[in-house]
This record gives C-alpha cells, sequence and structure tokens, in this order.
C-alpha cells in the first residue's frame, strides 16, 4: 500500500526498531525494554504529527478500494465511448502543437483533496474546453486538470511529487507529479510532454511512455471503467 509513497521510509525504519528491540529482548537485555518502548512510543507519536496528511489520504483512500462506485464512471456505453475518443483527441491535439498537460482521470480513489489545491470548473468534458486550459497563456496551464465521469471537475491542480532518486534525475515536475498522484491512488495520468508532444501514461506508479493514440485509446477503454 505504501512503496513508492513517503511513508515507505519511516515504517521501514519502525520495521528495524520492532526487530533490533525484540532481539534485544531475546538475548535478555530486559533492563533495555522501557529504553525501546520509549523510543518506538516517540517514534509513532512524531510520526502521526509528521504525516498527517498521508495517513489520512491512505484511509480514505483505503475505504474507497473495492467499492464499485459506479457514479464516477460514465455509466452509459455510448457516452464513456464518445468521452475516451474526445480524450484521445484532445491529446493529439495538444501533442501535435506540443502543449504541455498533465489529465487525470479519476476512479475508485476520490481526489477531492488534490481537487481542492486547483480552480474548480465543473464543465463537460470537451477537447476545445481541455486545449483552452492548457494554453501557454492560460493560468492554469502549470497545474493538473481532473477529469470525473466525462467532466472537467477542476484545473491549476497540485499534485504529490514521485519521490524516487531516479525519477527526479530523470523527469520533470509535469512527469513526476503525473507518477506521483498514481503511487498515492488509483487515477490515471496522462501526459503530454512539452518538449516533444509525444504522449505517456501513468498508472501505479509506473510510466508507458510515448503512447499513439490508438494505443491509448485501448488503454482507456481497459483501464477507465467500472470495477
Amino acid at each position: 500500500m505504501v512503496r513508492g509513497t513517503s511513508l515507505y521510509a519511516p515504517l521501514r525504519l519502525l520495521a528495524v526498531l520492532l526487530a533490533v528491540s525484540g532481539i534485544s529482548n531475546y538475548a535478555g537485555f530486559y533492563e533495555l525494554a522501557p529504553f525501546w518502548r520509549a523510543l518506538i512510543f516517540f517514534y509513532l507519536a512524531g510520526a502521526a504529527i509528521v504525516f498527517q496528511p498521508e495517513l489520512r489520504r491512505l484511509y480514505v483512500n483505503r475505504s474507497f478500494q473495492g467499492e464499485n462506485v459506479s457514479r464516477q464512471y460514465v455509466s452509459d456505453e455510448e457516452n464513456r465511448s464518445q468521452f475516451i475518443d474526445e480524450l484521445a483527441l484532445a491529446c493529439q491535439t495538444l501533442s501535435r502543437k506540443q502543449t504541455g498537460a498533465l489529465i487525470i482521470l479519476e476512479r475508485n480513489n476520490t481526489l477531492r483533496d488534490f481537487i481542492q489545491t486547483g480552480i474548480l470548473v465543473d464543465a463537460l468534458f470537451t477537447p476545445e474546453l481541455v486545449f483552452a486550459l492548457f494554453l501557454p497563456e492560460s493560468p492554469l496551464h502549470d497545474g493538473a486538470v481532473i477529469v470525473k465521469e466525462n467532466r472537467v471537475i477542476a484545473a491549476g491542480c497540485i499534485l504529490p511529487l514521485a519521490e524516487k532518486v531516479e525519477v527526479k534525475k530523470l523527469l520533470g515536475t509535469r512527469h513526476r507529479a503525473a507518477i506521483g498522484i498514481t503511487e498515492q491512488t488509483d487515477a490515471l495520468s496522462i501526459v503530454v510532454s512539452e518538449e516533444t508532444g509525444k504522449i505517456s501514461l501513468a498508472v501505479q506508479g509506473k510510466m508507458a511512455w510515448n503512447i499513439e493514440v490508438g494505443a491509448l485509446k485501448k488503454m482507456i477503454r481497459i483501464m477507465y471503467r467500472k470495477v
């Protein structure tokens, strides 16, 4: 659940502390037991304070896993197909014009916390609207657009960045944000590179690079559906 997130390293350290304290007790150093109990207690208390937002987000996401939240998807197959076609057309237009973009598709995990960081739009998804939001002159072009069902919910949203060292070295902020949101939620991230115009898709903390529009449509049809 936490692999690849900011909670992973603290939990690994907690496991080490528990293992060392267990070995200490097993070896007969019972006089150190109060020290280990106090250390672990204060470590947990400090971690709960420092990582409160991450813990809350993890709890919310877990509560949504496995539920059939059909309201978060386009229920009518014809409308769903139309939405995917329009999404692919928007990405194709952005790619041809080498306009950088980051589009997030909400699935089962709520993106409420991230929606609140942007500007509420709540409008029907159209390629023209998405292109307007990502124009370089637009004040919202640097943030992410979050889509729920076939509606653009918010634009200019701020997302968590992937923290892996190799990702930091190789990728820019837009791609790191695309991976970061998929590490913490089950959302799909579509990125259009401003430098090359190439389209990429991120899911579960991994990125598929340089996707053709036809392949993108097939991948979205498979992954953006009721579960």
